[in-house]
Formats: C-alpha cells, structure tokens, sequence
C-alpha cells in the first residue's frame, strides 16, 4: 500500500462501507475481474471475510459480479458508485433534519404547559455546558454573536468558530479588554479577525453570552468563575432582552482595528508596543504577549518614549492617545 493508499485508507467510512471492504474495492479497481482468491492472495484476508465483504460491495453498487465460474468481480466507476452513495447519504441526512423538525414539534407540543422550562433550558456541569456549546456554534447558519471575558480554561483557538467563517456565518465579538492580559490571547483574537471576524473591545463586559442566529443563547449561571453550568434561553422576551442588550453593547464599544491598531504605524516591534500599551496593560503582561523579556520590553519602551520626545509613562499615555485617534 502506498503512502497516498495509507492517508485516504477508511475514508468512505462515512458513507457506510467499511475499510476491510474499501481495501478490497481498492484491489478491484487494479485488477477488475478477478476471482476471490486472485484478489485476496498475499493480502492476509481470510476467503469468509472476502466473501461476506463482496456481498456488501455488491449490494451497495461498489461491485458487480460476471456470470460463470468461479465468480468474477467487477468493480463500478468510482464517480459513479460512490458519487451515488454519497447522494443516497444525502437524502438519508435530509429525512434526518425533517425528523428533528418534527420532534422539535413534538416537544413544543408536550411543553405547551410548561412555559418557563420551554423558554429557560439549565444546564448542569462544565461538560454539558461546553458540549452545549459546540452543538450551538455547529449548528450556526447565519450569525453568531459573542461577549467574551476571563476566566478561560482550555486552548482558545475554537475551530468551530473558524468552521463557521469559513462557510459565511457572520460572527461578532465583543471582548472585555480584560482578555488582553491572558497569555496569547491577543494573537488568537487577531487570528480569528484575520478570518472574519468583526471584533470590538469593551472594558465592561458583564459576562460571557453566545446568542446564535438570534433563536438561542447560552450564557453561564456564574459571571467570574469558571461555567460550572448555565442558562439556554429560547425564544422568548428573555433572548429579545439579550439580543437588545449585545446591540446596544456593540454601539458603545471600540472597533478592535482602531483600538489596537490605529494611528500612524511604526516599525513592527513598536507598533506591538504601542497597541499594548493603548490596551492599558503593564510591562509583565506585555512581555507575556509579545514573548520577550521583561528587560526587552522595557526597553523596547524606552525607545518608543525616546521616539516621541516623552519622559513619563503618563505623557506616553496622552500621545499614544493622540496618535490611535488622528
């Protein structure tokens, strides 16, 4: 087996057919018409397994069998066969979604009566709240809209984020400038900006929320610590109170462009100096981000006061200022 027949081996696994009856579809394809034995010989499977695995080959389409004997084993055009797979997968997946709808009317049915459980859903333990979490961002079909704070546990590079990007969700975040102290964070946000994010800063964000496509919303019943469980709220005047709250919020805050990045640009070691700086974040947490010394950074700082023909942080502060709003 090549390198390339390693990598793509089980590959149609997703659409039923199993890697024992891959490979052996995969040894049909360079030598169609061959009997069992012909096909299995020095392959290490067993005549029983080769003969069940054809039987499931043929009655997918990925096989066809010639008269005579012993038997002889054709196999189809893989743009044909598997293509047809993959539109059977389709509709199966179609009648799936049509099914959820329908239980989905089911429970609003059963729930008529309990309203407040209809339209406030908790959620227990920091499993279930975060399994919760990536249903909802999986499920995204137009907008996501995110406050976002510390405390942070776990990697923050979030895939599902970048996942729905990348297939036209439109994504907005209002992060607490608090997050600009975490280690990394600043580069993880830039990442997510870079993608297509539309990102703003805010020094009084409450809580973390995540409302998506305006239908639901998630937010933990704890505001500092970490989301040992949390709140899912429904349709209701509750998710209008939340959706009003993240508009008005969006309006107050600073784009995240001009917040870090305004101003006339120096060279690139300053400029990351200055938009920590602007941030308001303090030599340690500085260092932590750009991942330098602390000796480095200060005197990385001493050069951009030197620059600007400043003896004092707080004469540095009001020029900075000047430059981030011309």
């Amino acid at each position: 087996m090549t390198i390339s027949e390693s990598y793509d081996a089980g590959r149609l696994a997703v659409l039923g057919v199993s890697p024992l009856d891959e490979q052996l579809y995969r040894l049909l394809l360079k030598a169609p018409g061959s009997t069992l034995t012909e096909l299995t010989t020095g392959t290490g499977i067993g005549t029983a397994q080769a003969r069940l695995s054809v039987r499931r080959l043929l009655r997918c389409g990925l096989v066809s069998r010639r008269p005579g004997r012993p038997p002889r084993y054709v196999p189809a055009p893989p743009d044909v066969a598997v293509g047809a797979l993959i539109a059977q997968q389709h509709d199966e997946l179609q009648r799936a979604r049509l099914t959820a709808e329908s239980l989905l009317a089911d429970f609003h049915r059963g729930t008529r009566y309990e309203h407040t459980s209809q339209v406030v859903e908790l959620i227990g333990g920091r499993d279930a709240v975060n399994q919760r979490a990536v249903q909802l961002m999986r499920s995204a079909e137009e907008e996501v809209l995110i406050l976002d704070k510390p405390p942070y546990v776990g990697a923050q590079d979030n895939p599902d984020e970048m996942a729905a990007l990348a297939r036209g969700v439109r994504w907005r975040a209002i992060y607490s400038t608090e997050s600009l102290t975490e280690p990394g964070q600043l580069a993880t946000m830039t990442a997510f900006r870079e993608a297509g994010e539309q990102a703003r800063l805010s020094p009084m964000v409450p809580t973390k929320l995540a409302i998506v496509d305006r239908r639901l919303a998630l937010l933990p019943l704890s505001i500092d610590g970490p989301a040992e469980g949390g709140v899912l709220l429904h349709p209701s005047s509750m998710l209008s109170l939340m959706i009003t709250f993240f508009e008005n919020m969006w309006e107050r805050s600073i784009p995240f462009d001009q917040h870090l990045n305004g101003g006339r640009p120096p060279a690139k070691s300053e400029q990351r100096v200055l938009q920590l700086l602007s941030a308001g974040l303090k030599d340690e947490a500085i260092a932590r981000q750009l991942g330098i010394s602390l000796r480095t950074t200060r005197r990385w700082i001493a050069h951009v006061m030197a620059d600007r023909g400043v003896t004092t942080r707080f004469q540095l502060g009001l020029v900075v200022a000047r430059e981030l709003t011309s």
